[in-house]
């Protein structure tokens, strides 16, 4: 028996509607953008989808609701140039594209929230919205 260790695991969510809604996006066709950065950086991924939702806090609506399309990818990484760092920066460019505040990921067990650049912005918008009435 021979068991090769593929990495880490990463996951993130993109709203399911924006994946193959062309509409949703500034510069084509968000699947294939995802299919190439996949493929080209990782060789490859596994896309879910069903019964993958979720309500969240966002900044426009307290309790915001989504489908969502689910992606992973598994990787290991040098310390010159990690994948990871490739995957935050694919995700912050593709939330401004399809004009979503922030993408959820999860690396290795942690979760995170991607957000697109400038962040400042955002973030305190966020805590403001979260503060007790």
């Amino acid at each position: 028996m021979i068991i090769e260790s593929l990495g880490k695991r990463a996951l993130f969510l993109i709203p399911s509607v924006k994946v193959y809604g062309k509409k949703y996006s500034k510069s084509g066709a968000v699947a294939t953008k995802i299919h190439n950065f996949l493929s080209q950086t990782f060789g490859g991924y596994t896309c879910a989808s069903g019964n993958i939702y979720g309500y969240f806090m966002g900044v426009d609506d307290p309790f915001a609701y989504d489908e969502h399309r689910e992606f992973r990818v598994a990787f290991t990484d040098n310390k010159t140039e990690t994948k990871l760092t490739k995957l935050q920066e694919f995700l912050a460019e593709l939330a401004t594209d399809i004009g979503e505040e922030c993408i959820y990921l999860e690396v290795g067990g942690e979760a995170l929230l991607v957000y697109p650049d400038p962040i400042e912005k955002k973030l305190e918008d966020r805590r403001y919205h979260t503060q007790p009435k």
